[in-house]
């Protein structure tokens, strides 16, 4: 039998008082830590919310701010499509229109049906909205893929994603002429455009912002949302925010953590942001809020020039590691793949130059080719001493990868 050296053995020899103490300590504070987790706390109930005073909504073929009365908040169902009864597909609106003249400024949800945070913001931000101290009109559709958000999917009622299908068709398919109806009735009105997305399902995401960084008037307003992670991108082919640019309309889009639930920071932030925006646009003070009209975080955002998607080559159970809004430096092992038996097929690592985990897969059942992470490449990494031209020339003269 193999002797033991019991002096030079942490588990047999005597530990001294201090080590014991420690152990005590540890001990206690794991027991202490499990036991909370099975603790019950009593319910507190949300405070009371006054409903927003909003009239019948009306039904209209046709939208023109200047149909609506000043000095009033309006609802109504924005006709789009027919159906196969020969009904409208509608979209909701919430129009408030303020006493004094200013620009048009336009919030949009749930262009994909399960992507619902953007939703309680509108919710809320409409009903802080005093119009009788409003400049200009704020005009939200709190879900433009009616369709999509009845059935708890991304897509459209065809199978389409509506945010790779605009400008649409007059004459095209169902979702083709769905998009260029709700461009040329309701987008094209606007100045100022807030698209409000989440993760899709499968997916997580930071809250981050999509915008043209190198538009001077578009890029304060990024930075008024206040985001985790600003994602310079000029827009891709397809989306609604391309589009409305391309129409000159000041587009971003404002990516709300995850898709089908409603996460209260989450809505929180963003219509903080807004809130900013309407301020800085001079529509709406926010001289009594306690917001503070600039962005508190503005040191810690992450500015990204570009950013892409990393794939498994294999199928299996996938575990990612790293949380969203982490930086993670090359070489780092980010993901996992193990088959159904157990055994690692893949492990994934952070790639050359590392980055910022902007968005990540929640999902473990994985096919070869399926999403790991997301990562923001570029500006957030150089050192503070890194020489401020060399800064711009990079972000100014580099092409921004696009973003799926």
């Amino acid at each position: 039998m193999r002797q033991v050296d019991k002096a030079s053995s942490p588990m047999l020899s005597h530990p001294t008082r201090t080590g014991f103490r420690k152990l005590h300590l540890s001990t206690t504070a794991n027991k202490k830590k499990q036991s909370l987790a099975w603790e019950r706390e009593p319910y507190q109930p949300p405070v009371a919310v006054p409903p927003m005073p909003l009239p019948p909504p009306s039904t209209i073929d046709t939208f023109d701010v200047k149909d609506f009365e000043a000095g009033l908040v309006h609802s109504c169902w924005l006709n789009v499509v027919q159906d196969g009864f020969g009904e409208w597909v509608r979209v909701p609106l919430i129009i408030a229109r303020g006493v004094k003249e200013g620009p048009v400024i336009g919030i949009t949800a749930a262009v994909h049906g399960n992507e619902l945070n953007g939703i309680p913001c509108v919710h809320r931000l409409m009903g802080s909205i005093s119009v009788q101290k409003l400049s200009g009109t704020i005009v939200a559709c709190p879900c433009v893929n009616t369709p999509g958000y009845t059935s708890f999917s991304r897509h459209y009622r065809d199978g389409v994603d509506l945010n790779r299908t605009f400008p649409g068709k007059e004459d095209g398919t169902q979702s083709q002429v769905f998009c260029h109806n709700i461009l040329q009735k309701l987008i094209r009105h606007f100045n100022y455009h807030l698209d409000l997305h989440t993760a899709s399902f499968g997916r997580i995401n930071s809250y981050y912002v999509r915008a043209d960084m190198n538009d001077p008037e578009v890029a304060e307003m990024t930075w008024l949302c206040n985001p985790q992670i600003i994602l310079h991108n000029s827009g891709q082919d397809g989306t609604l925010r391309g589009c409305a640019t391309a129409l000159g309309i000041k587009c971003l889009t404002i990516e709300i953590g995850n898709p089908q639930s409603v996460q209260t920071r989450f809505v929180s932030w963003t219509y903080a942001g807004c809130r900013r925006i309407l301020d800085h646009l001079g529509m709406y003070s926010l001289s009594r809020s306690t917001i503070t009209p600039q962005p508190p975080n503005r040191a810690n955002v992450a500015l990204c020039r570009g950013g892409y998607w990393m794939y498994t080559k294999h199928g299996g159970v996938l575990e990612v590691f790293p949380n969203v809004n982490s930086y993670v430096r090359e070489g780092e092992l980010i993901a996992r793949v193990k088959n159904i038996f157990g055994n690692v097929v893949e492990e994934v690592y952070a790639p050359v130059g590392g980055g910022v985990t902007v968005g990540r897969s929640s999902n473990p059942v994985a096919y070869t080719g399926d999403r790991v992470i997301h990562i923001g490449i570029g500006t957030p990494f150089f050192p503070h001493s890194f020489p401020l031209f060399f800064f711009f020339f990079f972000f100014f003269c580099s092409p921004p990868i696009s973003t799926p």
